[in-house]
């Protein structure tokens, strides 16, 4: 599915909802203790995991989610888990990366952050990024480092990552 295009969107939405009541159907054939099962309703809208993401001053690689990839200038931290592209790999090892301010800093705009699953990185960090948690890792990071910016006059690329990282730690974020 195509998520940046209003055709593919609902292709794939009309096409979720028919292997849905197929799926209810093969239920109540197959499964023991299901022939009556229903469908209580369906999701709103299709999910879409990837569309468009930045080309950071420093995109995530593959190598940095697997090899617990350290920075100077980390925001938050987040466990090595991987979900897509024919990759899995759970968060049960206790690994985990950092996750760098420079990957919410887009190369040719300036004074623009981008935190979220839009975030720089190949395909195999987006599969991890892109996960609720470490949405929450880099917007909180970002937001930090908005407010200092607009608080000491400077541009983003010029925040002191220091003073983001103290304030990290007096909200009790984990960066290191």
């Amino acid at each position: 599915c195509d998520g940046t295009n209003a055709d593919s969107l609902t292709h794939f939405e009309i096409e979720g909802r028919k292997q849905a009541i197929q799926a209810i159907e093969a239920l109540r054939r197959y499964a023991p203790g299901c022939s009556n099962a229903r469908l209580r309703n369906f999701g709103t809208t299709i999910g879409i995991r990837d569309t468009r993401k930045i080309d950071a001053i420093y995109n995530l690689t593959e190598e940095n989610v697997r090899g617990q990839a350290k920075f100077e200038d980390s925001i938050g931290i987040f466990p090595e888990f991987i979900d897509g592209y024919g990759v899995l790999v759970l968060p049960t090892t206790g690994r985990y990366m950092q996750i760098p301010y420079r990957s919410i800093l887009p190369k040719k705009i300036s004074n623009l952050l981008v935190v979220g699953r839009a975030i720089g990185g190949d395909k195999i960090a987006h599969a991890s990024t892109r996960s609720m948690a470490c949405c929450v890792v880099t917007g909180q990071g970002g937001g930090i480092a908005a407010a200092l910016s607009v608080k000491n006059g400077k541009p983003l690329n010029e925040v002191n990552i220091t003073n983001v990282q103290k304030e990290l730690q007096t909200q009790n974020v984990r960066f290191s």
